[in-house]
């Protein structure tokens, strides 16, 4: 843990890594390189969103790009809302919905080279496939960051020429994803702690007062 955190501090030092993206509660450090581009081409779509439930809400929150022309990497990351642990179930099940959400959502087809749960130093699974877009092979990563409430999916798509010299970068990149605790109106395990023995204490010294109150008019 303590050595992958050293690692990652170097590779950002020597420019491994680009500057810290914070966006709808997550926050990374992409490979050196990649920009932000417009997401015209995947607005109002749910492109990388990769659900275990279908039904889940789901966005494309960012784009990224290394380059521009068929050469160029691609990064995009989005949002789901739902708890992902990257339990050992899940792995199979991520891997499946990977299939179904190129398959069915994006209209190609990914051939999967293998299915990864990484626990150290974040929690995640990992899909590593390869496809066909126009007439160039591509290899993709698709990684389910672990996370309660609501998860980033992140994919990363390149030349297949090009995927050894850009997979360190990307999984020092993937080491750094943060994703915030969700902001919502509900309480926090911990506070509803606080609160629950807050009323408990505050019973109890009713109850007391009571009692005390009761004794005193009695021996009247």
């Amino acid at each position: 843990m303590l050595l992958s955190s050293l690692l990652g501090s170097l590779l950002l030092l020597q420019g491994a890594l680009g500057s810290e993206l914070r966006k709808d509660g997550y926050s990374f450090h992409p490979p050196a390189g990649f920009r932000m581009v417009r997401q015209e081409p995947y607005a109002g779509s749910r492109a990388g969103a990769v659900a275990l439930e279908p039904r889940a809400p789901r966005f494309l929150s960012a784009s990224l790009s290394d380059g521009d022309g068929a050469e160029a990497a691609r990064l995009l990351v989005a949002v789901v809302e739902g708890t992902l642990s990257a339990s050992p179930s899940e792995r199979d099940d991520f891997g499946a919905a990977v299939m179904r959400h190129f398959e069915k959502e994006l209209g190609m087809t990914l051939v999967p080279e293998r299915v990864e749960r990484v626990m150290e130093p974040v929690p995640r699974l990992e899909v590593l496939g390869t496809l066909r877009e126009a007439g160039q092979v591509r290899t993709v990563l698709v990684v389910g960051l672990a996370s309660e409430g609501r998860h980033a999916v992140v994919t990363v798509s390149a030349p297949a020429a090009r995927w050894e010299e850009l997979a360190p970068q990307v999984r020092t990149s993937l080491e750094t994803f943060r994703m915030e605790a969700p902001t919502h109106g509900g309480l926090s395990r911990r506070a509803a702690g606080a609160l629950a023995g807050a009323l408990a204490g505050a019973l109890v010294a009713s109850y007391t007062a009571w009692r005390r109150r009761r004794s005193d008019s009695t021996a009247r």
